[in-house]
């Protein structure tokens, strides 16, 4: 009775979402998945392990603690404060699809083929992807467990705890963010807010990737005030992989995959019909964020984004160039 208390709780939160795969390349989904399947003393043992590399992981913790408690037959008790255990454990099982590409990367940069990344960040699933390309197309490097604002994404006002949509230069560090170490150890800031954000009243500021507490893992999926919030050691990380004013981060209210076939299909498609209205050469991405969004394209000098072009289809369905901004 104990064990189907705590499966049923965690399959009503995993199941609100479409899981795409039980791939397990992490200790804590591992453990996740060996307490699903009612594999205890596994989901115990990994949660141990996850410990010795994580030591301040509060879903280990939790983890080993509750695979004990239903191995004694004892009754699970879950509290208000376990929803946000239970919710990290699904987006944790949630993992990009082996053998798919996101169609919101819709022509990939060329600066991407010499290895500068583009930093996909999934609202709905607490991720951000990494990718580079290889021959035009995206190739998956990393993926990244974040926390979004509190209360979710689409940010439009000052302080209202939500994590902006669009896409966005990394633009430079910020050494100790907060003095009581809170952010982490540094912060790598975006241009929130863009020209978009600009003409449609978006309002705020300081929209960041930074770490969190130096005794914590990970904060809970929605828990920021509208920033990225990762793990220090994953922030670290993605610290030697990224090229402030050249990664650029698309962030997107949930990421679409599919086919490397259709990507192929529909990037070519893109590219032809952005061709007359934007130069190839100089092209630094199409990106999509969701239809009520415009298109993104940004433009390069050298590997740098130099200026970013907004645009809309008509109802003709031609395409209609709605803002143009120049960075500096």
């Amino acid at each position: 009775m104990a064990l189907r208390t705590l499966v049923r709780s965690l399959l009503f939160v995993v199941l609100s979402a479409p899981i795409l795969s039980f791939a397990a390349d992490t200790e804590l989904r591992r453990a996740t998945e060996a307490l699903l399947s009612g594999h205890l003393g596994n989901s115990s043992s990994i949660a141990t392990t996850a410990l010795k590399s994580e030591p301040n992981s509060r879903l280990a913790h939790w983890l080993h603690a509750q695979s004990l408690i239903a191995l004694a037959g004892k009754p699970v008790k879950l509290n208000g404060e376990d929803r946000d255990l239970l919710e990290e454990a699904r987006v944790r099982l949630e993992v990009a699809p082996s053998g798919r590409l996101p169609r919101n990367l819709v022509v990939m940069p060329k600066s991407a083929d010499k290895k500068v990344p583009v930093l996909l960040a999934d609202a709905s699933r607490s991720r951000i992807y990494v990718f580079v390309s290889r021959q035009g197309k995206p190739v998956l490097v990393d993926e990244i467990y974040t926390s979004i604002g509190l209360l979710g994404a689409d940010k439009a006002k000052e302080g209202d705890q939500k994590t902006p949509l669009g896409v966005y230069r990394v633009q430079f560090e910020i050494r100790d963010p907060r003095k009581d170490g809170f952010l982490g150890k540094f912060a790598m800031t975006l241009d929130y807010p863009n020209a978009y954000d600009s003409h449609t009243g978006r309002t705020g500021s300081g929209i960041w990737i930074h770490g969190v507490p130096a005794n914590l893992h990970v904060r809970p999926p929605q828990a920021s005030d509208g920033c990225l919030a990762i793990a220090n050691r994953d922030l670290q990380k993605l610290r030697k992989l990224v090229r402030y004013n050249e990664t650029q981060i698309i962030v997107v209210p949930r990421v679409d995959w599919i086919t490397p076939d259709e990507w192929v299909l529909n990037s070519d498609r893109a590219a032809k019909e952005f061709s007359a209205v934007v130069s190839r050469a100089s092209t630094g991405g199409i990106f999509f964020i969701e239809d009520r969004w415009p298109w993104v394209v940004s433009l390069l000098q050298g590997h740098q984004v130099e200026r970013r072009e907004y645009f809309q289809r008509t109802p003709g369905g031609a395409l209609k160039r709605l803002l143009e901004e120049k960075l500096s």
